[in-house]
């Protein structure tokens, strides 16, 4: 649910590619070398029809069942309908009925796991996999995924380079690139993602989400006709992939074409109202002073978040940095950050939400320790370092603040729509520049 769209947990931003969990992460090994794809590969729905007509027709079919529930595990990611996860989760119960022992099933559930934030499940269904499947990539995969949530980023870099070193295409290097940006190296994240999009078929869904990381990749770093590039090659390869269309939008307000972005995102949220392009709707509508209808939007997110929570997913981190953003009921934004942080208290996410919903509700000091837990790893995401920002100039510590915010807005000054008049605000009271441009508004 976070605007600048990287940390999955919006869902989160995991990804579901080739039939495994890609969340965005790392290793600091060795570059491996590509495995050639095939040229082709099937859409998500075609996948998903084919496979219900094979267990239709052949009901007693494992193979199937399991293909079924990671397609409808990717089909929700990829429209955005909590409603396929419990189809996944009942595909995937009749597979483990017709073969217990098949690890397999709990690969698949582990996947599931990971999109409803389940990370210690995940964790348990990929070590029951690996227990009975040793050495494979794709459990390999969501070990690595479930342990980067959970903030275990050693463990998570050993597993990745087991990883690479079994199987080193599209879903090993996309790990890569996010463990690499949550340790700021922007550069390194970039061409790991590079060659994980080169390593996919052409004119898959897989391609496309990757090629859409990319551009996010490239937005981070302050490059937005890159990262232009980039996600019109997602839509290319995936037509109407919501995490690229909202990757233009940004890139829209970026050049001050307001209009172009509230045309491009109404359109995405008229057929898939996913999170991340209903906030950043409600935030350009409310940027432009139309605040009617961006509470609109934000009373969609709200319900939206709700039908989450009913078919099992736990968005408490999400929807704890979008309360705190809106400033609404700052006391809830602090309940749902303290559940996140018990949960997953090495996460630097969790640290971050925990440390922004302390500051909107008055408690600055309480704030500091959490904020350097999240900055720990020296992440590359803007909009953490805007936080930090906020925390150490409410706290006293201004050679602190003006660091972190000199980071922000000297790489990305299009970081944040709903952010960007507090930063203005913010650089002005601790004696920066604006970025060029930004007077004019």
């Amino acid at each position: 649910m976070r605007e600048h769209g990287r940390t999955v947990a919006t869902v989160a931003v995991i990804a579901l590619l080739a039939g495994l969990a890609i969340g965005r992460f790392v290793s600091y090994g060795p570059a491996a070398s590509t495995v050639a794809p095939p040229r082709t590969a099937p859409t998500v729905e075609a996948r998903v029809a084919a496979l219900e007509q094979a267990v239709e027709s052949t009901p007693a079919d494992v193979r199937s069942w399991q293909a079924l529930g990671i397609a409808y595990t990717q089909r929700a990611f990829e429209v955005g309908d909590p409603a396929f996860y419990d189809l996944a989760a009942r595909a995937l119960d009749r597979a483990r009925q017709l073969d217990p022992e098949d690890a397999r099933t709990e690969l698949g559930l582990g996947n599931l796991a990971l999109v409803l934030h389940d990370f210690a499940g995940a964790r348990r269904h990929a070590e029951q996999a690996r227990q009975r499947q040793p050495g494979s990539a794709d459990v390999l995969g969501v070990l690595v995924d479930a342990e980067v949530e959970l903030g275990d980023y050693e463990a998570a870099g050993a597993h990745l380079q087991d990883m690479l070193d079994v199987r080193p295409g599209l879903p090993a290097l996309a790990r890569t690139s996010y463990l690499r940006e949550l340790h700021g190296d922007l550069p390194g994240a970039v061409e790991a993602m590079q060659r994980a999009e080169a390593a996919g078929p052409d004119a898959s869904f897989d391609t496309a989400v990757v090629a859409a990381l990319l551009g996010d990749l490239h937005f981070t770093r302050g490059a937005p006709a890159e990262a232009e590039g980039a996600y019109r090659r997602a839509l290319d390869a995936s037509p109407g992939l919501v995490p690229a269309e909202v990757g233009l939008a940004r890139v829209e307000v970026a050049r001050g074409d307001t209009a172009a972005a509230v045309d491009r995102l109404t359109a995405v949220v008229d057929r898939f109202p996913q999170p991340d392009a209903v906030i950043l709707l409600g935030d350009v509508l409310a940027a432009a002073g139309d605040h009617e209808q961006a509470q609109q939007q934000y009373a969609v997110v709200r319900a939206i978040a709700r039908l989450q929570e009913d078919a099992g997913q736990n968005v408490d981190l999400e929807l704890a940095v979008f309360e705190a953003d809106r400033a609404d009921d700052p006391e809830r934004a602090l309940a749902l950050a303290n559940r996140a942080h018990a949960a997953r208290p090495d996460n630097v996410y969790a640290a971050d939400a925990l440390a922004w919903a302390l500051l909107r509700a008055g408690r600055a000091d309480e704030a500091v320790a959490p904020m350097k837990h999240a900055l720990r790893l020296s992440t590359a995401d803007p909009l953490v370092r805007f936080h930090a920002a906020e925390v150490f100039a409410a706290t006293g510590r201004d050679d602190r603040a003006r660091d972190e915010l000199t980071a922000v807005l000297d790489r990305n000054p299009w970081f944040s729509v709903s952010h960007r008049d507090r930063a203005a605000e913010l650089a002005g009271q601790l004696g920066l520049p604006l970025p060029t441009g930004w007077d004019a508004r």
